[in-house]
Order: C-alpha cells, then structure tokens, then sequence
C-alpha cells in the first residue's frame, strides 16, 4: 500500500522545498507509463545500465559497505515492513536472507497498513528508526532523508537497478534518494464476475452515471456493490485520489504546482464532489455496512469472502484479488460523469529505506536482497503488481495478464493523477479520513468540507 497517515512537522521553509521537488516528481510520474514494459520482461530504454551481477551483489560506491562487517561478527538487523498483505512473502524473504548472511540475524516487525509514518514518527524523534524499513515517497520520507537519518541510496546498486522514473518522488528537495519504489502504483476497482454476472451486469461502466446504475442493479439483486476501507488511507488513496485527479487535474493540469506555491482554492465545487459522490454511494446505501469503520485488511477479506461485488482498491493489491475462487476482473474507476475526461491515477508503491547507523551496512545488504536478488522475486510474485527493476527476469516475474492490458490502457491517457500523499501537506494529509467520515455521517456537507480543506491547507502554508 501507499500511504501516510502521519503529521511530519515540517517547516514553511522545508515545507515548500519539499513540494517543489515532489511537484516535478508527480509531473515525471505522468510521463512514466511509456516506459513501462513489464509483463514481457522488457528493458524500458531508461537506464541501460542495471547492476551486471544482480544475485547477491554488494551494494555500489556511497552508501556501500566501505566498512562492513567482518563475516564472523554478528550482526542483529531491526526490520519493520508494512506488509499485511503480503506477511508469508515477507517472513520467506527474511528466511532466506538470513540463509544467505548466517551472520546477520533479523528482528522483523509488521507494521498495519495504515500506521507506518505514525509507527516510524516516534522512532525518528528518538533516532532509533529500525535499520530497514518501508516508506513512502512524498515529504515525510524526505525531511528524515535531510536531517541525515535516512541514507542516501543515489549510488547503490539497487538504485541503479530501479526505472528511473519511479526515483523522483523518492528523492528530497536536496537530492537524496532516501527509498526504493516497491513498483508502478494504480488505482482500480476489483470486481467478482460471479456475482456481476448473477446481477446480469455484462458491460463494465464508463463514467459516473453508468457506474451507480450499476450498483442499482447489484443492490436490487440483492448484493452489496462496494467495499471501501473507510477508516484508513485507503480511502484516500482511492476515492480522494480518483475524484482529485478527475475533477480538479483534469480541470487544471497545474493543481499541484499551485498547492506547492501555496496558490491552489480547495474551496471549489469541483473539489467538494470529491466527497460527494462518496457520500451519494453511501446514502443510495451502495457501500457495505459499517464502511467508516472499515480498515484495509477487513476489507480485503470481505471481498474474499464475496461480500460485496466490488472492491475500491489498487493494483498492490492484484496478487490477492486475482487469486479468489469466484474470477476476479478489473476496471478502471469511472469517477468521471458523462462526458468528462478520465483521468486514472498513477503513482509509485511504498518502497523500501535504510536507516542511517552502525547496522547500515547490513541492511544495504537487505536493500540488494530484496531489489538485486531472490527477495525480489518472492516480493513480486505474492503482490503481482507492476515491478520497480530495469532488467527482471520474465521467467521468474508473475504479473497476471489482466494487470498487464490494465498498465497498457493506462498508456493512452494524456493525463493522470498522482496519490494523496505524494503532494499535500501533511496538515491536509493527517484530516482527510475524518473528513470522509464526517461527511458520511452528516456533520458536515462535502461544501463544508472543501472549506475546512481550504482552511486546514490556509493554516500549513503559514507555517
């Protein structure tokens, strides 16, 4: 998943530095799904020059192992990952690093998928974050790369190992490359055949007005038609982060250079729809009960289970939403009325960090485990989603070939729309999902709420 619930206490100063660099961050992201070839195991013409000894190979020149360990010292490695859904892989992936190092033992830890900045923001004060970890692009990841506590991963061979276009929104206003993408991210619905074929649905809606006639029929058949997590980020990551790149980028390519200047009007009716057609799916009663209180992994399972028809999620997701007994399809969401231009959101996976500190030598061996070696194959292969590397091997990489055609659709959209996280500030960031539920509930109308965004967002900038 990709996503930072946190409120990093960046300054005005920091604050804007960093929009600016994640500003061009989000305008390369648009342009990086020409590049992507996977599914074929291509080369995708950007970097040609991907580590030439990818098993097992030492980190390269800066971050490297200049003082590593010798073989026999015993080194403990603290590892937090956010990981729920993809735990086994996780824990086989440690397994076999372990294998590989005898010397090196891990204390790995699980962060819940909607904790991480809130899990690592403590240990950061303390400077006590775990040796590896999982981050996300975006500000907070860059502020702890610039107050030295992330290493800086630029010349590793892991970094010379990862398409290009997935660095920038990993790399801080002063240049560091503080993670490594764990892939190409998108939105998308998931859908359970059986039981749109049971509401006699044969063709997948195009816009807005054809998805709720949708949910109709689903819900006059007796059948829920959404699951959303609304108790988490990924709420922000789907329905924000849809509605946002349709109403307010496909207006206004510029959105987010103008909230980095600190220029942007959330205030607007185009924004206030943002939580409108939440709250239009949650009064026709097209959301499965209780949705505010819904978190990622309940969520998950209750599609699993075939509870409801359709579940809002990503392509992080593809490895455990295809696999299901009853054939799972995939469509684009059609959060664009009739009429409007679709804009899809494009975006980067939560990627992987390595603390600054006496261990860092080893969990840069981790890093190249896990992006240069076996773990890069265990990793992809449980998640099924769109890899970061330059040069996989297509015999070992699974992408189901529904996420294939979904990345190739994708290529003809002139414009797309980055994650939440990747752009606003985390004052905006951390009011997101109690917005949603507030409006779910009736405190507020999706009006009010575009106004408090605009105020919240008045108060960051004066910082």
């Amino acid at each position: 998943m990709c996503y930072i619930l946190g409120k990093p206490n960046l300054q005005g100063g920091k604050w804007m530095a960093a929009k600016r660099s994640k500003t061009m961050a989000v305008v390369a992201m648009s342009g990086l799904l020409g590049t992507v070839l996977y599914g074929c195991g291509g080369n995708n013409g950007e970097n040609g020059n991907a580590a030439e000894s990818p098993s097992g190979s030492a980190p390269a020149s800066g971050a490297s192992a200049s003082q590593e360990p010798a073989k026999e010292e015993k080194v403990t490695l603290t590892v937090s990952l956010m990981s729920s859904d993809w735990i086994d892989a996780a824990q086989e992936i440690m397994d076999r690093f372990t294998e590989k190092y005898p010397n090196i033992k891990v204390d790995f830890s699980q962060v819940p998928n909607d904790t991480n900045a809130e899990y690592l923001q403590p240990k950061a004060a303390a400077n006590s974050l775990p040796d590896f970890m999982t981050i996300d692009g975006g500000t907070f990841g860059a502020q702890l790369a610039d107050n030295g506590l992330l290493v800086d991963l630029s010349d590793t061979a892991a970094a010379n190992n990862t398409i290009e276009g997935l660095k920038p929104v990993f790399t801080s206003s002063t240049g560091k490359l503080f993670g490594i993408a764990g892939g190409l991210s998108t939105t998308l619905i998931f859908y359970n055949k059986q039981l749109f074929e049971k509401a006699g649905i044969a063709e997948l809606p195009q816009n807005w007005e054809q998805f709720l006639a949708v949910c109709e029929k689903l819900k006059a058949a007796g059948i829920t038609p959404l699951i959303v997590a609304g108790a988490d980020g990924t709420v922000n990551n789907t329905v924000w982060s849809n509605g946002f790149a349709t109403n307010v980028i496909g207006k206004d390519p510029d959105a987010v250079k103008k909230i980095a200047e600190g220029t942007f009007n959330f205030n607007t009716p185009e924004y206030a729809d943002i939580y409108g057609k939440f709250k239009t799916l949650f009064d026709k009663d097209y959301l499965i009960k209780g949705v505010t209180s819904l978190q990622y992994s309940q969520a998950n399972d209750e599609f699993l289970q075939g509870k409801a028809a359709m579940s809002f999620s990503g392509v992080w997701l593809a490895g455990t939403m295809l696999s299901s007994d009853f054939g799972t399809g995939v469509m684009m969401p059609p959060w664009n009325v009739e009429g409007q231009e679709r804009v899809p959101v494009v975006a980067t996976e939560t990627g992987f960090a390595v603390a600054e500190g006496k261990h860092k030598d080893a969990a840069l061996k981790l890093l190249d485990f896990m992006i240069n070696d076996e773990g890069f194959y265990i990793y992809q292969n449980k998640k099924g989603n769109v890899p970061m590397t330059v040069n996989p091997d297509p015999a070992k990489v699974k992408i189901d070939p529904l996420v294939t055609s979904y990345i190739d659709d994708l290529k003809s959209y002139s414009k797309t729309g980055p994650l939440w996280f990747e752009f606003l500030p985390s004052e905006v960031q951390a009011t997101l999902v109690q917005t949603f539920q507030r409006v779910l509930t009736g405190e507020l109308t999706p009006e009010q709420a575009a106004e408090f965004t605009q105020t919240t967002y008045e108060q960051a900038m004066k910082k």
